[in-house]
């Protein structure tokens, strides 16, 4: 009993560790403005909603939002279905070449982002994408791919191949198996991984701030860091803006929470 309440106790901590930046960002974001500095810190005798009416009304960031979400839709669009058809290849066929491919994914899962930056910059540059959403669909696209990938052969792996093996006695090509038998029963796997992929397309900062120049094509991970004032920095509108980006994810996680915590625990236990 007692290592259970400790065990409890301990979690509570955690949790409340974990989650106390997100609270204090929207506590400041409801903040008069005149008590957001003030030290020591003071919880607000009253609340104000200035800082969502200006982030919301009064500046580009919708337009920020539609973009990140414009962007990412596209990248999981692209990634989500390029990685579940190299899975279904690298798990069912045997081919010269094979292990040296699964290498290189490897390799490109382990790449630091900076590291790319520059030589990506002159690629896109040379080709008129800077400022054009095709440079982050396509960047985000390569570098989720590894991720996305080691997650649906994961699924693909656990589904006996004598199902692949009565599909095409019954007169299905591969492609057919692949489409109306693998991916129906690897719908867990896709789902995690889309939402996996959506979720760092979301956050991305690094490449998002080298390959936008302007409102237009700007996202909301950079217009976050890039409000500024006339006289000092707003505080409370950064802090509203960060609770409107990261409320749609809370959402997406508690609805989808199932299938994210399948995909990353899918053959964690030999079956």
């Amino acid at each position: 009993m007692v290592r259970k309440s400790g065990f409890f106790l301990l979690l509570t901590i955690a949790i409340l560790w974990s989650i106390s930046p997100f609270l204090w960002i929207l506590l400041t974001s409801i903040k008069p403005a005149s008590q957001i500095m003030q030290l020591p810190p003071v919880f607000p005798g009253a609340y104000t909603m200035n800082s969502y009416k200006n982030v919301l009304f009064e500046s580009h960031f919708p337009k920020y939002l539609l973009n990140s979400f414009m962007v990412s839709c596209a990248t999981v669009s692209i990634t989500v279905p390029l990685s579940l058809l190299a899975a279904y290849g690298i798990s069912r066929f045997s081919f010269r070449g094979k292990t040296f491919i699964l290498f290189m994914i490897i390799a490109l899962f382990t790449l630091p982002s900076i590291s790319l930056v520059a030589a990506l910059y002159k690629l896109f540059d040379a080709l008129g994408w800077i400022n054009l959403p095709v440079s982050l669909i396509g960047t985000y696209s390569a570098l989720n791919f590894p991720l996305a990938f080691f997650l649906l052969i994961k699924y693909i792996d656990k589904i006996p191949t004598e199902m692949d093996h009565a599909a095409l006695i019954d007169g299905c090509t591969y492609f057919q198996t692949f489409w109306y038998i693998i991916s129906p029963l690897s719908s867990p796997g896709i789902i995690s991984a889309a939402i996996l992929v959506f979720i760092f397309c979301w956050n991305e900062f690094l490449f998002a701030l080298t390959f936008t120049l302007d409102e237009t094509t700007r996202m909301a991970s950079v217009g976050i860091a890039l409000f500024q004032g006339t006289y000092e920095i707003p505080w409370g509108d950064i802090a509203a803006a960060s609770v409107v980006v990261t409320v749609p994810l809370l959402v997406v996680l508690l609805f989808f929470q199932k299938y994210i915590v399948q995909g990353l625990t899918s053959g964690a236990v030999k079956e």
